[in-house]
């Protein structure tokens, strides 16, 4: 600084010399000034932490020691030298008030990022492993008679169903729940979460003490509703709960889309004596179904309701599902709020104990459970409990957890979210993306599967590698057919139950079919997409290796999707190490039949958009000629209408057939009718004329024959 440079020139030092005192006296009453500020604004200051104290500093504040230090002695000044006037003067004018910014981040720069923190039954789960899920050499061949838990209704269906033992997630989600239900009634159940992997018995796992607790009812009403995303997973549950009921007394009850809603009406209520009575104990449905029930069917009431179970429960919570628990919870609290209907009052404290304010115990079940705390806080769970599931040795596990815990406080992730069965080996294939049809070609003819399932990321891929393996497989005795979302549910299910029995051997199917399905005996999956998800992943793969059952999923990747695979699995923990051998012989003999087919698959397409083309005008030129009244037609107009409603018929495709010829055969009862109509009109019209003219004609021919009897007759009266 200037105000502190040495001055080597030694003139007129003694003049300068009296100047420097002012100066430092300027200086002096500066600084005390500043600890008069400083030491008021502190007094008005709340008092803050400690830990703020050390790591936030204002700005606006100036330290009394940094001010000390910045100063120099007074001797230090004098001996200095000399200085001129100007450089010197400070200027003693009062300093303006410090203003407070509003809204100003002083810490932006020290700020410390704020981790996720899981709730405590998030991050503490109860452990299940799966890896004895197999049964060994030592456990007997009938495991139900140890478990004591069971009753024997549920044991005789059970054996019935040819099920012999318990899955580690039943061995410990349903003695669990059974003694929940134990405990008088101040004590409410925690809810439940489960999240194991696909094919470890989680229907059983709700379904078993559902039926067992219901048993004991003495009154029919629905205390049990199970929710599922889809039609085909409710009917698979549906049955699974018919058969545990079978040597009870509960009646079970299926709401989908597949059957008409006053069939349904019927199956749920009836009314006797003006009130309405409750036929089913149990519900299982999807929640469209559900929600046009609470506003279109009279006297289906939910009040009682029991138990309320969500399967695939990622799946419901990310989908709106028409908002359907904001309808349930509407309707279960304008049924059983009696006191604001008007309805009498409870007499005593037990009653209203006993008869309001009773929630439901909810059962979720995945097999990826979402962690995320919003989307669950909307089931309002009541200090819920999670089991989830692990291929880890047990012990191993819980030492790991417990250090995990103890080390890092804060995790994002809980353990065993995203689990495959332990049956399962996961593989996978490299390969080019132009050459991925002729590469699943080589592998199924030279591994020789008999029953798999490929996956695809969209329909119009399955499409196109169905027509490419059927062109292949052409000469060999394999079957292969496609199954995605443009079938029809009856084309659906008879491909399904014709894989089952062993009439086709592979299904090139879309992600519709990945959640939840049951098909029994597949051995291998094939990814010939490679996920978008790691959730897409996980169903996928679970459709093979299920109830203890051996199994092996293969994805086929091209080298750059090799570390996006990689790293999608890395995200939760999974490592796929082992590396399945393609057949490049078998690649280099087909080739000229590969390149054939793709020349066929491209005028197919080209053919296909054609079609669909010519399907949308006929459609429209069908839907104009509806519009028109055929008694006003001419007979050529009708003929005309009739060949393009036969053209358009002929042109539909084998799936949509079923759908348009119910359309296009009552179109032609209508047409045949009013042009019926119309010409016995114009029939009755000439008979009504040519009866005229035959009455006429008649009344002229009985003149005629009266005068010829009456002349024939005239001389024998003369005679």
């Amino acid at each position: 600084m200037e105000l502190f440079a040495v001055n080597r020139y030694d003139v007129e030092l003694d003049k300068k010399q009296s100047n420097e005192d002012e100066i430092l006296q300027k200086l002096l009453k500066k600084v005390e000034k500043r600890k008069r500020k400083h030491s008021e604004s502190e007094k008005k200051k709340p008092k803050q932490v400690e830990v703020e104290d050390d790591v936030v500093e204002s700005k606006e504040t100036i330290s009394t020691n940094d001010i000390d230090n910045a100063l120099p002695e007074e001797e230090d000044v004098i001996n200095a030298g000399t200085y001129d006037k100007e450089e010197l003067e400070v200027d003693d004018t009062p300093a303006a008030p410090a203003f407070e910014v509003l809204g100003e981040d002083v810490n932006a720069k020290r700020r410390i990022e704020v981790q996720a923190v899981l709730p405590a039954w998030l991050a503490h789960p109860h452990i299940i492993s799966t890896s004895v899920a197999a049964p060994s050499a030592d456990t007997a061949e009938d495991s139900l008679a140890e478990c004591t838990f069971l009753s024997p209704q549920i044991r005789g269906a059970l054996k019935e169903m040819k099920i012999s033992r318990l899955f580690p997630v039943q061995t410990a989600v349903v003695p669990w729940i059974l003694d929940a239900h134990t405990k008088p009634a101040p004590f409410r159940p925690r809810d439940v979460c489960v999240s194991a992997p696909t094919g470890s018995g989680k229907t059983l796992a709700f379904a078993i003490p559902v039926v067992q607790i219901l048993a004991q009812r003495t009154e029919r009403k629905i205390r049990a509703l199970v929710i599922l995303p889809v039609a085909e997973l409710a009917l698979q549950v549906y049955r699974v709960f018919k058969k545990l009921c079978e040597k009870t007394d509960l009646n079970v009850c299926l709401l989908s889309n597949h059957t008409p809603l006053p069939l349904e009406k019927e199956k749920l209520v009836e009314s006797y004596k003006g009130q309405w009575y409750s036929k089913v104990d149990i519900v299982v449905t999807t929640p469209g179904r559900l929600v046009e029930h609470l506003h279109g069917t009279e006297g289906f009431c939910l009040k009682n309701l029991k138990f309320l179970i969500i399967d695939e429960a990622d799946r419901i919570m990310d989908a709106v599902f028409q908002n359907w628990l904001y309808h349930l919870d509407t309707h279960v609290r304008a049924t059983s709020d009696q006191l604001l209907s008007g309805q009498s009052a409870p007499l005593c404290y037990n009653e209203l104990e006993f008869a309001y304010d009773r929630q439901p115990h909810k059962l979720l079940f995945s097999a990826t459970l979402s962690q995320d705390p919003e989307k669950l806080q909307n089931l309002r769970l009541f200090q819920p409990i999670l089991f989830t599931s692990v291929l880890d040795n047990l012990k191993e596990l819980q030492d790991k957890y417990v250090e995990m815990a103890t080390s890092k406080p804060a995790s994002g992730e809980f353990i065993g979210k995203y689990t495959t069965p332990a049956e399962l080996t996961e593989k996978f294939c490299l390969t080019q993306n132009n050459l991925k049809p002729l590469t699943l070609f080589a592998l199924i003819k030279e591994l020789k599967w008999q029953k798999f399932l490929c996956f695809t990321n969209s329909v119009e891929a399955s499409e196109r590698l169905n027509f490419v393996l059927q062109q292949l497989f052409s000469d060999e005795k394999i079957r292969i057919a496609e199954l995605s979302g443009s079938r029809g549910r009856n084309r659906c299910s008879e491909l399904l139950s014709k894989f089952s029995r062993g009439q086709i051997n592979g299904l090139v199917c879309s992600d519709a079919l990945a959640r939840g399905i049951d098909i029994p005996g597949v051995d291998i999956v094939i990814s010939y997409d490679p996920p978008r998800h790691i959730k897409t992943y996980i169903h996928r793969v679970g459709r093979t290796a299920r109830a203890g059952r051996p199994g092996t999923a293969i994805t086929l990747l091209s080298q750059h999707e090799l570390d996006k695979f990689h790293k999608l699995l890395n995200e939760v923990g999974k490592v796929v190490t082992a590396e399945q051998e393609t057949f490049p012989d078998i690649e280099e003999a087909n080739a000229k039949k590969y390149q054939g087919i793709l020349q066929r698959l491209r005028e197919k397409l080209v053919h296909d958009k054609r079609k669909k083309i010519l399907e949308m005008n006929r459609a429209r030129e069908v839907k104009e000629l509806e519009s028109q009244d055929v008694t006003k037609l001419t007979p050529m107009e009708k003929l005309q209408m009739q060949a393009t409603i036969k053209i358009h018929d002929s042109t539909k495709t084998h799936e949509n057939e079923k759908l348009s010829n119910k359309k296009l055969k009552s179109f032609n009862r209508k047409f045949k009718k009013n042009a019926a109509k119309a010409d016995n009109a114009v029939k009755s019209q000439d008979t009504k004329a040519k009866g005229k003219k035959a009455n006429k004609r008649k009344g002229n021919k009985g003149a005629r024959v009266k005068t010829n009897k009456f002349k024939q007759k005239k001389p024998q009266n003369k005679k």
